[in-house]
C-alpha cells in the first residue's frame, strides 16, 4: 500500500494495542481476576495462553507475577488525582506513604512472652 503525501501512514497512535496485544492483556487480566477452581472464561478455554498461565502459575508464582507486571504500562499519571489537591493534602499523603514504606521494611515485631510464677497450684502473674 502506498500511502500519498497528506495521507494517514503514522501507525497506531502511541500506546494503542493491536489485536493480539489486546487479546493477551485481556486473557491475562480474566486470569488474574480468575477464581481458582472455576473454570476459565469461555473467550480464554482452550487458549495456549491461558493454558501457560495456569501452569506458570503452578510451577513459579514470582514469575507468574512478574510476567504480569511486565504487561502493565510503565508510567501512570497520578497527575488527575492530585491536581484537585490541596498542597497540604498532598503533603499529608506523601507522609503516610512514607510511612507506610518504613513500616513495610521494618523487621515482624517478635511476640510477648509472660512469665508467671505457680504458688499453691494455681498461677499467678508478676
Amino acid at each position: 500500500m502506498v500511502f500519498k503525501p497528506g495521507q494517514g501512514g503514522h501507525g497506531r497512535p502511541k500506546g494503542a494495542r493491536n489485536r493480539f496485544d489486546s487479546f493477551a492483556y485481556a486473557c491475562a487480566l480474566a486470569h488474574v481476576q480468575h477464581k481458582i477452581g472455576t473454570p476459565a472464561p469461555a473467550e480464554f478455554a482452550g487458549t495456549s495462553l491461558w493454558a501457560a498461565l495456569e501452569v506458570t502459575l503452578a510451577e513459579d508464582a514470582e514469575a507468574y507475577l512478574a510476567r504480569i507486571i511486565s504487561m502493565l504500562p510503565k508510567s501512570i499519571s497520578f497527575e488527575s488525582s492530585l491536581s484537585s489537591m490541596e498542597d497540604d493534602e498532598i503533603d499529608n499523603l506523601l507522609v503516610q506513604l512514607k510511612e507506610r514504606a518504613l513500616e513495610a521494611k521494618a523487621p515482624p515485631l517478635s511476640p510477648l512472652l509472660l512469665e508467671s510464677k505457680v504458688t499453691n497450684g494455681s498461677h499467678q502473674p508478676d
